[in-house]
């Protein structure tokens, strides 16, 4: 399996923990978030991993290399000329993450107890495009699936926009994004958007003929890391329950 984590953000809602720090290199209990997300990789037997870099790029690139790029398992894709976004990023690593199997794409702040070989599975017996992970926590933002489990669209939760992107079938179903995907290779010859534009807008656009589907996983703890009042919550819960 190949993998790439979405690295290369500004990392703003962290600060004050980002005004001198890359996000990947924000420890989480002690452990950079970028490391914890590789061996979790690596443990589920992912052997290319393909990291994108901007801010702060020359921290991380160190901060690799002193790891020797976990054995060589590292790939750089680099944008410090321009931020692409998580999409635009993605699409420029195509050349490192082509093979001849589906690879993972997943945010660098988020922390869970998903299963990825059991997403994997999943993806793999549903002969799907995209599989977005989700659960049905409360967001500002959901995905919108129909009785079929395809993906219709996307909703704003607080301003009330709504994206519906194809006819769909019987009712929507809401749920929060968990940033982690099984993607199939031909994504990169079906997509139609191009420069520094977000995956959502690329997977919405996908939906409109193709299956992106999903993957609930509700049994799992998840956290978003990226927000400075989120991750310290998160350490004080986890902290809290290894007292227990």
């Amino acid at each position: 399996m190949r993998a790439m984590i979405l690295a290369a953000g500004l990392g703003t809602r962290l600060q004050p923990l980002t005004l001198d720090k890359p996000k990947p290199l924000v420890e989480f209990m002690g452990v950079p978030m970028l490391e914890m997300i590789i061996l979790k990789l690596v443990a589920a037997g992912v052997d290319r991993i393909v990291v994108n870099i901007h801010y702060l790029a020359q921290q991380v690139i160190a901060y690799l290399e002193s790891k020797n790029f976990f054995n060589g398992l590292i790939k750089i894709s680099d944008e410090r000329e321009k931020l692409l976004d998580t999409g635009g990023g993605l699409l420029k690593a195509r050349e490192l993450l082509e093979d001849d199997k589906p690879f993972i794409l997943y945010n660098v702040d988020v922390y869970t107890g998903l299963d990825i070989n059991e997403l994997y599975r999943y993806h793999c017996e549903h002969d799907a495009l995209v599989t977005i992970a989700v659960t049905n926590r409360l967001t500002s933002r959901s995905l919108l699936f129909d009785t079929a489990g395809l993906l219709a669209g996307w909703q704003h939760n607080q301003t009330g926009e709504r994206r519906i992107v194809r006819n769909y079938s019987g009712r929507l179903s809401h749920f929060a994004n968990s940033c982690i995907y099984i993607i199939n290779q031909e994504f990169f010859t079906h997509n139609r958007l191009r420069g520094a534009v977000s995956f959502t807008d690329i997977y919405l656009d996908l939906a409109r003929d193709h299956k992106i589907t999903y993957f609930e996983h509700n049994q799992d703890y998840w956290y978003n890391l990226g927000i400075y009042e989120s991750l310290v919550r998160a350490e004080r819960e986890l902290k809290l329950k290894k007292q227990d």
